[in-house]
Order: structure tokens, then sequence, then C-alpha cells
């Protein structure tokens, strides 16, 4: 398993277009192990560094299931949608980590 995390501001008057981005984009999931598991906007705080309005974690089953969405993003031209309608993306793939276990090894 692996999380994509996407921290992100929309381009203030370019929502419709961002939404556009997020229902094309939604339907190249079709068939690809993968789900939302957490989004937020309008941070309660800032700890540290820029804030961004916007976040989104995604859950795949493997790198395979995520480098197939980014392919079907290429294909379907869709990068220029979220390029036009986001700034100060941060997209960012991580692997799986049992906290739990780490903790208690030695």
């Amino acid at each position: 398993m692996i999380y994509a995390l996407n921290l992100y501001d929309i381009v203030e008057g370019e929502e419709s277009t961002y939404k556009k981005y997020v229902a094309l984009a939604t339907q190249q999931l079709a068939g690809i192990d993968a789900k939302a598991v957490a989004s937020g906007t309008q941070p309660i705080k800032q700890l540290k560094g820029k804030t961004r309005q916007h976040m989104l974690i995604m859950q795949f089953g493997q790198i395979e299931d995520f480098d197939l969405f980014m392919q079907r993003l290429n294909e379907q031209h869709l990068h220029q949608l979220r390029e036009t309608s986001t700034d100060n993306y941060i997209w960012t793939v991580y692997q799986n980590w049992d906290l739990k276990a780490w903790l208690q090894s030695s």
C-alpha cells in the first residue's frame, strides 16, 4: 500500500476548472486499486512553512496503480487542467509505514 499526499491552493477564479479536473481525474481511477482516504481545507494552524489551503491523501494498492493513474491522466491531457487551476502544488508518494511495529523494534 502507498499513499499520495497532495498539498495545494486553488487559483482564485479557477474553481470550476479544478472541479472539472477532479471529476475527470476521478473517472481515470476505474479499475485501479485506489481511493481517497482524507481531504481537508482551511488549515486551522500554520505550524511552519507555507500553508496550502487544501490537502488530499490518496491510497493506492501499489506503485503500479499510481503509475497507471498518472499514465491515464497523461493520455487524457488532464495535467493542464490541474496546472491551470492550482498553485503551490506538492505531490509526494509514500510507502506505508507500520509505525507501531517500528516503535516496538529494537
